[in-house]
C-alpha cells in the first residue's frame, strides 16, 4: 500500500472521489426514515482539495462534531447485499465452530450402506474399504494374516472361527467389530483434528489473543458469514492440502497435511431469499477531522468507536437470521485418506507401554494405517478383561479345553492351543487388540491385488447431513456473535461506511449525564480500525505512525494524550482543549506539526490553526 506523498496529485489513485459529503447506507438509510417527506439526491462536487503545506506555512480549519443517534433502528440485508460486502470482511465474521463428528458419522454410514451398484463403481481400495467397515466376527476374511491359523483350529475342534472373535470383542456374530461411533472418532482425532484449519482461525487481536488467532474447537471447522452467504464454496480449499508448522524439535516431521475434503458442492446453507436484519444503537454520522498531509477536513467512520455500544444484546431481535437451509446437507462430498507407502505389521511386545512396539504408530496421525490402530485402541477400551475356553464343542465343562483366548484390560491378547492339538500354521503371536485388527485390515484393503502405496482411499458421497439443527445453529451464532461483539467491527464499518480522505485527527464531544454533548472538546488521534478501506476491502494506506498520539513539545518527547476511556472508546490516543492551547503531533509521513485551538464560533465547531514544522 502506498504512503501518502509529499507532493499530491490533484486526485490520487487511493482516493475516493471528492465530494461534499459522504454518507454510507446505514446512515442514509437513517436519515431517509426521518425525513417527513421524499426529495430527489443532490449531488454537490466540492473544489480541488487544498494544497500541501510547507514547512512553517498555516492553514486555519474548523472543525464541526456532528451527531445522529438511531435508538433500535433495524437493517436487512438480502443475500445479494451481503455477497457484495469485500470477501475479506465476510471472511472476518466468525460465526460458530461447527462440531462435525455427525458429519464424519454420516459419511460413514453412506460408505456403509452404498448401494451395490455405487460400490461396483468405486475404485478399488474404496470398494475394499466398504467391506472393512461392515466386518463382523461371521465375515472376517483372515486370510493371508497370522489368524488363519484359527481356521485350522476350528477344523482341529470343530469349533467355528467367528465364535472366537465373537467372544474375544464382546459381539454378536453379525455385529460390526468395530462401531461406526469408534471409527468416526478415529477419524476426528487423527484426520481432521490434525488439520491446521480445524485448529485454529483468524479473529480480532486482543489482549487475550494479541496476535489475532483463536483456537478451534475441538472436532470442529469454523464457520463465517462468508461461509453461509457462499454455500461453504471453499470447503475443498480450506481443508485440502495445507502446510504445517515447522517442529524445530524433528526437522523431518511431515510439511504438509493431506487434507480430508477433496470437493464439495451442492451446499444449502442460506436460501435464495434469505436475509439477515441487525438492529443498532448508532451514530450515523462521520466525525469531522484534519487530513494533516493536505491541510484540509477530513471525515472519519464513527464507527469503529462505538463497537461496544453499537448492539443490544439484551433485546432477542438484535440479530435475526431469516431462510437459512433447514436441513443442512452436502449434495456431493470427496473425502481422501492416504494410506502408507509401506507395510506396518503389528506389535509383538506389550513395551513400550501403552501401545506396544509396532512401528503404526511412529506413522503421522492421518495415515489411514495409523486411523486403524487408533480405531482398534478406542474398541480394545470397551473390551472386559477376560478369558475364554473352548472345547470340541465349543465352550465346555470337561477338562478337556485345548482352545484358550484372552484379552486383558490394556488389549493384550493371547490365543494358545493345546500341544496336543496338530495345525498346519501356529497360531499367531500375542499382541495387543490393535495389531490383529491392523494386519487383518491392510490384507484386505489390498485385495485386488494393490501394492503398497497404491490404496489411498477417495470416496464421493451423496446428499450427507451435516448433523445440526437451523434453531441451534442460529442460537450458537448469536451466542458467539454477542460474547464478541469486535467481530462484527468490519461488517458494520461496511453498512456504515462514510469516511472520506485519510484523517490524521479528529473533534469529539463526550455526552453529559443528560445527553447533551459540546460542552467539552477532545481532539482522537485516529486509530488502525479508522484507515479507510477500498472497494475490495483492503486498507487504502498503512498505520505508519511512528509516534500516534498528542504531545507538548516539538521534539515529541511529552505525550499529553492518553487512551482513557471515554464514551465505551478505549481505543484512541485523545486529549482534552480548550480554546489557547496548543499541541504537537507527526503524521504517517514522519511530518511535525503545530495546532493551535482556536475560539469555538457555536457549541458544536472548534477553530484551529495548522502549522507545518518539520
Amino acid at each position: 500500500m502506498e504512503a501518502r506523498d509529499s507532493i499530491r496529485p490533484a486526485a490520487p489513485v487511493r482516493r475516493r472521489p471528492a465530494r461534499l459529503s459522504r454518507l454510507g447506507p446505514l446512515a442514509a438509510a437513517v436519515l431517509a426514515c426521518a425525513l417527513p417527506g421524499c426529495v430527489d439526491a443532490v449531488t454537490v462536487e466540492q473544489p480541488p482539495p487544498p494544497s500541501a503545506l510547507g514547512v512553517n506555512e498555516s492553514r486555519a480549519l474548523t472543525l464541526e462534531f456532528l451527531r445522529f443517534d438511531a435508538r433500535g433502528f433495524a437493517k436487512t440485508l438480502t443475500l445479494d447485499e451481503l455477497k457484495a460486502i469485500p470477501r475479506p470482511t465476510l471472511e472476518g465474521i466468525w460465526l460458530l465452530d461447527l462440531d462435525i463428528a455427525a458429519l464424519i458419522e454420516n459419511a460413514l454410514l453412506k460408505v456403509m450402506y452404498m448401494p451395490p451398484a455405487e460400490i461396483a463403481a468405486l475404485p478399488p481400495a474404496s470398494r475394499n474399504l466398504v467391506g472393512l467397515l461392515n466386518m463382523t466376527p461371521e465375515n472376517a476374511d483372515l486370510r493371508g494374516t497370522s489368524l488363519e491359523g484359527l481356521l485350522g483350529v476350528g477344523n482341529a475342534v470343530g469349533l467355528p472361527t467367528s465364535k472366537i472373535l465373537s467372544d474375544l470383542v464382546g459381539a454378536a456374530g453379525n455385529e460390526r467389530l468395530i462401531p461406526v461411533q469408534i471409527t468416526a472418532q478415529a477419524v476426528l482425532e487423527n484426520l481432521v483434528s490434525t488439520h491446521p484449519n480445524t485448529q485454529r482461525r483468524r479473529g480480532p487481536p486482543n489482549d487475550e489473543h494479541p496476535d489475532g488467532v483463536y483456537p478451534v474447537a475441538p472436532h470442529s471447522i469454523p464457520v463465517t458469514l462468508y461461509d453461509v452467504v457462499t454455500d461453504f464454496a471453499g470447503l475443498a480449499e480450506q481443508f485440502g492440502p495445507a502446510p504445517l508448522d515447522p517442529d524445530p524439535e524433528d526437522p523431518d516431521s511431515p510439511k504438509m497435511h493431506p487434507g480430508f475434503i477433496k470437493a464439495a458442492s451442492g451446499v444449502k446453507a442460506a436460501l435464495d431469499d434469505f436475509t439477515m436484519t441487525v438492529r443498532v444503537d448508532v451514530n450515523a454520522l462521520p466525525y469531522k477531522g484534519v487530513d494533516a498531509t493536505r491541510a484540509g477536513v477530513a471525515s472519519v467512520n464513527s464507527t469503529p468507536g462505538q463497537i461496544d455500544t453499537l448492539f443490544d444484546f439484551s433485546e432477542p431481535d438484535w440479530l435475526v437470521l431469516d431462510n437459512l437451509a433447514r436441513n443442512l446437507s452436502i449434495g456431493e462430498l470427496t473425502l481422501a485418506i492416504p494410506e502408507s507407502a509401506t507395510y506396518l505389521p503389528g506389535g509383538t511386545s506389550r513395551e513400550p507401554a501403552p501401545r506396544g512396539d509396532s512401528p503404526v504408530w511412529e506413522q503421522p496421525l492421518w495415515e489411514f494405517e495409523h486411523i486403524l490402530a487408533r480405531a482398534g485402541e478406542l474398541r480394545a477400551a470397551r473390551i472386559e478383561d477376560h478369558c475364554a475356553s473352548y472345547g470340541p464343542q465349543g465352550t465346555s465343562t470337561s477338562d478337556f479345553q485345548p482352545v484358550k483366548v484372552c484379552v486383558d484390560d490394556t488389549g493384550w491378547t493371547e490365543i494358545s492351543v493345546d500341544d496336543s492339538i496338530v495345525l498346519e500354521e501356529p497360531p499367531p503371536s500375542p499382541s495387543y487388540f490393535w495389531d490383529i485388527l491392523l494386519e487383518v485390515a491392510q490384507a484386505r484393503l489390498h485385495d485386488g491385488g494393490l501394492d503398497e502405496g497404491e490404496a489411498d482411499l477417495e470416496v464421493t458421497l451423496r446428499d450427507v447431513p451435516v448433523g445440526v439443527k437451523t434453531e441451534d445453529l442460529v442460537a450458537s451464532i448469536k451466542e458467539n456473535l454477542a460474547k464478541d461483539p469486535a467481530v462484527l467491527k468490519e461488517m458494520a464499518i461496511e453498512l456504515n461506511d462514510n469516511a472520506a480522505g485519510d484523517a490524521d485527527f479528529y473533534l469529539y464531544q463526550p455526552s453529559t449525564e443528560s445527553g447533551v454533548a459540546g460542552q467539552r472538546d477532545y481532539l482522537y488521534f485516529v486509530a488502525p480500525d479508522d484507515i479507510r478501506k477500498d472497494a475490495e476491502g483492503a486498507r487504502v494506506r498503512d498505520y505508519a505512525y511512528e509516534s500516534p498520539g498528542f504531545f507538548a513539545d516539538a521534539a515529541l518527547a511529552k505525550k499529553v494524550s492518553t487512551i482513557e476511556e471515554i464514551d465505551g472508546d478505549a481505543l484512541h490516543e485523545k486529549v482534552e482543549v480548550q480554546p489557547g492551547d496548543t499541541l504537537y503531533f507527526a503524521d504517517d509521513e514522519g511530518r511535525r506539526y503545530e495546532i493551535k485551538i482556536g475560539d469555538k464560533p457555536s457549541a458544536h465547531r472548534l477553530s484551529l490553526t495548522l502549522t507545518r514544522i518539520q
